[in-house]
């Protein structure tokens, strides 16, 4: 009996149904690589630091590390979830990386014109200053890249991007510590790795066009589109501003408070917190795009139900990174910074559970994001973010460390609590009906 060749459709259908899987893989490990990479990035820059300097160069590098991810949020502009949820294409790629020029100059012009400030008022030396404004500049890095990786996750190439910022992360980790045991100082291999990067990332952008033609350049409609996308945007970068300020306000509080060494020992065991935030976003930010589709599909209770998981998969990470601070924290911290910090034992605890809160906060304002109820961050955050002040410098003030600790556990929580319930009451007012 002859054999009856397979049809052409067919054929086709099970390429891309290939093609598809090999896709979702590569972005599994990419995006694993890259998340556990931007997890390490400063506990690996602060080893090194504190090996080749000394606590007080340590503790200049964990706040200005802190203030450049804080005016990030200025050079992000909250638009990564907007741009990688926007499926019907309300905005072009040309009008998103007009609009990212500008919030990264304004990053760089706001956290320059806050760093003198600092400087006058709490007398930074003049390398201190540097350092904190060249990270900024650092950073700036991070958030322009972060168009090309939104745009890419749009076009469901998001494995394209994770290998893009996994490569050159590593390989400007990588030189940083080269140029910092080469120099012994901070400042200058700071500097040699920022223009590093900055190279780095155009070589990219450039590879990535040529080789897979991404992103797919629509035309630039006008400056009113722009400014349409950075009104709309508004709302989230604030949320996003605010609660980074305060995930940071307890070493905000220390910096004014205290000295730079004990802003090192604080920075010593804060660093593992963001573990768990980074850890659970590498979960949940693949699911960007189909979160949104099931949302304007008006499938409702499947929406709800991966939303429940997720908050499930994100207690379960904190409560198995808490076992291991106790079990095993202090010991590696010892051994990775040269340090003793046994006194510390409980402080940990309490930061990384705080740091669970915040990874379910942060959960919660991309739901009220797909939902398009984020107008009622502001007023949210604004409230919070008051109250961080006031805890933070009180309990600093009081209880030094251990304040600092507990103030950022109590912060957290209480945004964890606050944010879904506003997700919440958005899903039941912005419901889509199918």
């Amino acid at each position: 009996m002859p054999i009856r060749p397979i049809p052409e459709d067919v054929e086709e259908q099970a390429d891309s149904s290939a093609r598809l899987k090999h896709i979702q893989r590569q972005t599994s490990i990419w995006y694993t690589a890259g998340s556990l990479l931007l997890a390490l990035q400063s506990l690996i820059m602060l080893v090194v630091l504190t090996r080749v300097c000394d606590v007080y160069v340590a503790g200049v590098f964990t706040i200005a590390f802190a203030n450049a991810n804080l005016f990030l949020n200025v050079g992000k502009f909250g638009m990564r979830k907007f741009h990688a949820s926007d499926r019907k294409g309300q905005f072009t790629f040309e009008e998103y990386r007009a609009s990212r020029i500008a919030t990264c100059i304004a990053m760089i012009m706001a956290s320059s014109a806050y760093i003198a400030f600092c400087a006058a008022t709490l007398n930074y030396s003049n390398d201190k200053t540097l350092v904190m404004i060249i990270m900024c500049v650092f950073k700036a890095v991070e958030a322009f890249e972060d168009v090309y990786t939104g745009a890419y996750q749009l076009e469901d190439r998001l494995d394209v991007g994770a290998r893009m910022f996994t490569i050159r992360a590593g390989v400007t980790i990588a030189v940083f510590a080269l140029l910092t045991v080469a120099f012994g100082s901070l400042l200058p291999a700071l500097s040699i790795s920022t223009v590093f990067t900055a190279l780095f990332l155009a070589g990219q952008v450039l590879y990535v066009r040529k080789r897979y033609g991404m992103p797919h350049a629509e035309g630039y409609r006008g400056l009113t589109n722009v400014v349409s996308l950075i009104r709309e945007c508004l709302p989230v970068f604030v949320a996003d501003f605010l609660l980074f300020y305060m995930g940071n306000a307890s070493k905000y509080a220390i910096d004014a408070i205290m000295d730079d060494a004990a802003q090192a020992y604080f920075g010593y065991i804060s660093m593992p917190v963001f573990v768990v935030m980074l850890l659970a976003s590498f979960v949940y930010t693949p699911m960007i795009g189909s979160l949104t589709d099931q949302w304007q599909a008006g499938k409702i209770k499947a929406f709800a139900l991966r939303f429940a998981k997720l908050v499930g998969l994100v207690t379960a990470l904190t409560l198995a990174c808490d076992i291991a601070a106790f079990a095993i924290g202090i010991p590696v911290l010892n051994i990775l910074y040269n340090a003793s910090l046994e006194q510390y034992r409980v402080e940990l605890i309490v930061l990384m559970t705080g740091g669970g809160f915040l990874a379910l906060a942060t959960l919660a304002t991309l739901g009220i994001t797909i939902v398009r109820f984020q107008k009622t961050l502001i007023p949210l955050y604004g409230i919070v973010a008051i109250l961080a002040y006031l805890i933070s410098n009180w309990a600093v003030t009081a209880f030094g460390i251990t304040g600092a600790s507990w103030a950022y556990f109590a912060v957290m929580a209480t945004n964890a609590i606050v944010f879904s319930a506003t997700f919440l009451i958005g899903m039941k007012l912005k419901r889509v009906e199918p």
